[in-house]
């Protein structure tokens, strides 16, 4: 039965990918859709995109060996949420229709007035969400190695070709149809685990559950309910990741194409409340129900955490039940996946292969877009043959590099006027040498200070200071966009009131 519903699912996704390839006229659309989407799809585009494997996969796995900690990655995501649609998904969406872009490094290139920012933008985007890609296929071979039963490389095989099928064809387009089919998947799949953890642990299901659970885990395990894991997570990293989890929808380029792609800015308020309720269900109902394995799983179940729930949906659900979780899953990953794909691609065909050589890429732009898609996939696919980590801090990393390598320039983008292109390449160079640099000799030199936390110094103190000493010259270019922005801020301020 399992199969069966695996093997439906899969053919819907390829069927989709299909059919949105064939709409897919021009790089426009491969990226972007045609800039035509509403709340409900901008909402799982982008919320999906978020909720990742890492939320289905690692994270629970994280739950289920140090307990509450793991809220931390998840617990600040509605002011992500909040941020990345009320406070900046407007002001981005009014600049990418201001300077007509279709990729963050083109908007920093008009924004900043400077060709070598775009280069960075790209670099950092191969580098970042190449490393995100690399833990979602990861956690793709994990989920079906112990689910099908298959070594993990052929788990892996599987699993890629699949994802790697429907965006490369389909393109965003593709991407933002089968995440909104994924993201009610995940719903239905989170829920329908919870009640049937709930049930295998108390023999019934009770809306006190929790105090029910911590009782039992105070006697098992009591350093699971500690807010640090028990010394497990270090205080630095928790600052860490809650900076992270605040910022994240705003400095990910995977996340800025769902805000450029809505049909007008006002799509942004009512998609901000879906994607939190959407957030909001998978963390309560994922975290509680692996913690609950630790009290159902006989010791030494689960010797890898980041294969914790094909072990704990076999022991919970039926067959059925259980198929449909994995389906649930798979959706996790695949909506990252493509999502990571389509924007990776774009860094390599519209900022790397269009500058390179114009005149071939404008020739036939959609073959080289599903070319460069291609070939993202088959790179990542080589790397997670044999990956450096946990699913858990490989994303932790990938996304950390990207965020604090972005932010500040696109806060400078939609906040900061007087922000400057020497900064921002500036600022750029500095977290891309120092990030992965002290990973490297930090260890020896302060251990307790992660390399997140030094990237999440260096970009705000980088960006001002050279910032302060610099000065933009092409201020009236500027005066435009902000005027745009004014425009558009008025605007909702006048609904805002004619509503009341």
């Amino acid at each position: 039965m399992t199969i069966f519903i695996l093997i439906v699912y899969f053919a819907i996704m390829i069927g989709i990918g299909i059919i949105a390839g064939r709409r897919v006229k021009n790089s426009e659309g491969f990226y972007l859709g045609g800039k035509s989407f509403g709340p409900w799809f901008t909402a799982f585009k982008f919320a999906a995109t978020l909720e990742s494997g890492t939320k289905l996969v690692g994270t629970p796995g994280m739950a289920y060996g140090i307990g509450y900690a793991a809220f931390l990655q998840g617990m600040f995501t509605p002011f992500a949420y909040f941020l990345s649609f009320r406070v900046f998904g407007q002001r981005m969406k009014t600049a990418c229709e201001h300077y007509n872009v279709i990729t963050v490094p083109q908007l920093l290139e008009k924004r900043y007035n400077t060709k070598l920012i775009r280069s960075l933008a790209a670099i950092a985007i191969l580098v970042g969400l190449g490393g995100s890609l690399v833990a979602q296929f990861k956690a793709t071979g994990e989920i079906f190695s112990g689910l099908l039963g298959t070594s993990y490389i052929t788990s892996l095989f599987i699993g890629v070709l699949i994802v790697g099928i429907y965006s490369t064809v389909g393109g965003y387009l593709a991407t933002v149809w089968t995440d909104l089919v994924q993201g009610i998947i995940m719903v239905f799949g989170v829920i329908v685990l919870l009640i049937g953890t709930i049930r295998a642990t108390f023999g019934t299901v009770s809306i006190g559950f929790l105090s029910d659970m911590n009782a039992k885990l105070a006697e098992i395990a009591p350093t699971m309910l500690e807010i640090d894991g028990g010394g497990k997570m270090p205080v630095n990293m928790i600052v860490v990741m809650c900076i992270i989890g605040i910022i994240v929808g705003v400095a990910q380029p995977q996340q800025a194409v769902a805000l450029f792609s809505m049909k007008d800015a006002k799509v942004a308020k009512s998609a901000m409340i879906i994607a939190t309720v959407f957030s909001s269900i998978l963390i309560w109902c994922l975290i509680p129900s692996a913690m609950m394995g630790r009290i159902i799983l006989e010791p030494g179940a689960v010797t890898n955490p980041d294969a914790l729930m094909p072990v704990l949906t076999q022991r919970v659900l039926g067959p059925a039940l259980s198929g449909i979780f994995m389906a649930a899953i798979l959706s996790a990953i695949m909506s990252t996946v493509s999502g990571l794909i389509v924007v990776a691609a774009s860094a390599v065909s519209q900022d790397i292969m269009k500058i390179a050589m114009p005149e071939r890429y404008e020739k036939n732009q959609v073959m080289w877009d599903r070319l460069a898609a291609g070939s993202i996939v088959a790179i990542c696919l080589i790397m997670a043959i044999k990956p450096p980590a946990i699913i858990f801090w490989i994303v932790v990393f990938a996304f950390g590099f990207t965020v604090f390598t972005f932010i500040m320039p696109i806060l400078g983008t939609v906040l900061w006027k007087r922000a400057t292109g020497k900064a921002a390449v500036v600022q750029m160079i500095a977290t891309m040498v120092v990030i992965p640099l002290w990973g490297i000799i930090g260890p020896g030199i302060a251990p307790k200070i992660p390399s997140l936390m030094v990237g999440m110094i260096v970009a705000p103190v980088v960006f001002i200071v050279v910032t302060l000493m610099t000065k933009n010259d092409h201020t009236d270019e500027l005066d435009s966009l902000w005027d745009a922005y004014h425009a558009i801020d008025s605007k909702v301020d006048f609904n805002k009131a004619n509503n009341k």
